[in-house]
Formats: C-alpha cells, structure tokens, sequence
C-alpha cells in the first residue's frame, strides 16, 4: 500500500513538473490584464461618482415634488396598486427611481395631468442624463488614454 501511495505522489509530482512552467505564466498574463483593468476602472471613478450623485439627486429631487404635490393637491395624483391615494415619501423614492430610469413597473401610475406632466419631465431628464453620463464617462476614459494605447 505504501508504494502505491509513493507512486501516486510521484505521478503527481510529475504532472505538477510539466505544468508548472504553463501555469506560472497564465498567472502572470492574468495579472497583468487585471493590472491594465483596475487601472483604467481608477481612471473612470470620479466621473461615475459624479454622474451616480447627479442620479441620486434627481430622485430625491422628484420624490420630493411629487411628495409635495399630494400633500397640497385635493385629489389624489397617483394609483398605487390600482387606486388612487396619497403618495408617501418612501413610494415616491421609488416612483422616482423607476421613472427616472424608465423601467416603470406600472404599480404607481400618475392620475393628473400635472402629476403626469412632472413624470414625463423625469423620463426626459432621465434619458437625457443617461445619454450625456454614459458619453461624458466615456470621454473621460478616451481622454486619459495615452497615444500609443490601441483600445
């Protein structure tokens, strides 16, 4: 039994042998490639930060408006899970934030033309702000780029 365990761990000694040389160098290309990633992701921190907390002040922004507009409005201004009602802080963080990135669920639903007017401001904004991040992150990416860099 002793010999087949010597034997074994020959075999295996051998294999580890033979590979090792494929396996240290698929490492270091690894790193590096993860290296050149976190670089360029370093450079792109600051204006995602920016344009994140532009994101997260437009949503306050209109969870507050449309929060304000039910509290002095006489009629409800939203259907929420298919009746209309007033619209508590917390819902209409949410409303915000699905209407600012125009997933829109459909379990709130503005119900006056004002409330409505305001949303489709929102999704306007919304496609707007994600239009011009998105170019203005990428931008800064292309910027920092250094002439002899192909991608």
């Amino acid at each position: 039994m002793t010999e087949l365990f010597f034997v074994a761990m020959l075999a295996i000694s051998v294999v580890v042998l033979l590979v090792s040389r494929d396996i240290s160098i698929f490492l270091l290309d690894t790193g590096l490639l993860f290296e050149g990633f976190f670089q360029a992701a370093a450079r792109l921190v600051t204006p995602a930060f920016a344009f994140l907390t532009f994101y997260s002040l437009l949503v306050i922004v209109f969870a507050s408006l449309y929060t304000i507009l039910d509290r002095f409005t006489d009629p409800p201004n939203f259907m929420i899970d298919g009746r209309p009602r007033d619209i508590t802080f917390p819902e209409s963080l949410y409303f915000s934030l699905v209407t600012l990135s125009t997933v829109g669920y459909g379990d709130i639903q503005p119900h006056t033309g004002f409330a409505r007017l305001i949303t489709a401001t929102e999704i306007l904004l919304g496609v707007l702000l994600l239009l011009f991040g998105f170019s203005a992150i990428i931008s800064h990416r292309s910027d920092w780029r250094s002439p002899d860099d192909p991608g």
